[in-house]
């Protein structure tokens, strides 16, 4: 296609209305500028979005002028990085959303949220499908800019806190978790393993129940997030189910596919985890968990894969 068939094309989609001079001169530019393949997949996004129609079905003119003076905009965005198109569209929801939205600070805040994650060793692609749904939630559950830029600042300031809480000494030998199944994943998941393991073997019974449970519940969701289905488990406040909602539906989730034994013990961990977590006259012992140890694992590791952190 030559710069000619390309304005061609375009005025079949807004027939019966041609471009004039300045027109065709944009459009030209933008030939010039982008690739083919984005351009044409920019058309179709600026149609959509653009186009009005009077009440005989007919095209209206002053749609088809905005839509030449969005799509060169539309191209530029379609030709960013995923991770600053996603930015992008996170800011434009908060300012669409929040009756206050500080442009500046909201542009640092984001800019020092993905330093962390990059800092804490996060791939582009786990920072991206954290920006996709953790930060996406945020901003739909959050009312005002002082509410999202709070929960930012307090997400930034424990993330950067994994590296310090990483670096202090945690005594264990893998006893409920062997350190060869975590060794090489997320900092945050590897810290609750080295965690469980710890307590366990300072025969802190609860704390160990307690942060079994939180892995569990953990894992799975990133395991809903991992298979593109996170919406199953996620309610109209935005926020996740509770992890017995969540478990009865990743007992049946034909996309998970969960084995029959971890289908089987999920319930079991989480019930542990909630007596230690909520009974009063309630205190875990070993004798709780040390018979399950290896069906946790097994659960575990298969979350591992599904979740995509291994």
């Amino acid at each position: 296609m030559n710069t000619e068939e390309f304005i061609e094309y375009i005025e079949e989609r807004t027939y019966p209305f041609k471009f004039r001079e300045n027109g065709r001169a944009k459009l030209s530019s933008l030939f010039r500028k982008y690739s083919e393949s984005l351009l044409l997949e920019c058309i179709d996004i600026g149609i959509n979005q653009y186009f009005r129609y009077d009440d005989e079905g007919k095209l209206v003119q002053n749609s088809v002028q905005e839509f030449l003076n969005k799509l060169g905009g539309i191209a530029y965005n379609k030709s960013r990085d995923p991770l600053d198109q996603e930015l992008y569209h996170i800011k434009n929801r908060c300012k669409k959303g929040y009756p206050y939205w500080n442009d500046a600070q909201g542009d640092d805040i984001l800019a020092r949220y993905v330093r962390a994650l990059r800092k804490a060793k996060w791939s582009e692609k786990q920072i991206l499908e954290d920006l996709q749904t953790e930060v996406k939630r945020v901003c739909n559950f959050c009312r005002n800019w002082t509410q999202w830029s709070d929960t930012m600042e307090q997400w930034i300031s424990d993330i950067e806190k994994w590296d310090t809480e990483s670096a202090t000494v945690i005594t264990e030998s893998g006893t409920v978790l062997p350190t060869q199944l975590f060794d090489k994943i997320l900092p945050n998941i590897k810290l609750l393993c080295r965690q469980i393991n710890a307590s366990y073997e300072n025969n802190l019974y609860d704390c160990t129940a307690v942060m079994m449970r939180r892995l569990l519940e953990g894992l799975l969701v990133l395991a809903y997030q991992n298979n593109g289905i996170e919406d199953e488990i996620t309610e109209k406040n935005g926020w996740h189910s509770t992890l017995d909602k969540i478990i009865k539906n990743a007992a049946q989730n034909k996309t998970l596919a969960l084995s029959a034994n971890t289908k089987r013990d999920m319930p079991l961990f989480k019930d542990i985890g909630n007596y230690s977590a909520h009974k009063i006259w309630y205190n875990s012992t070993k004798q709780d968990i040390e018979p399950h140890i290896f069906q946790y694992r097994v659960i575990i590791e298969e979350l591992m894969y599904k979740a995509g952190v291994k």
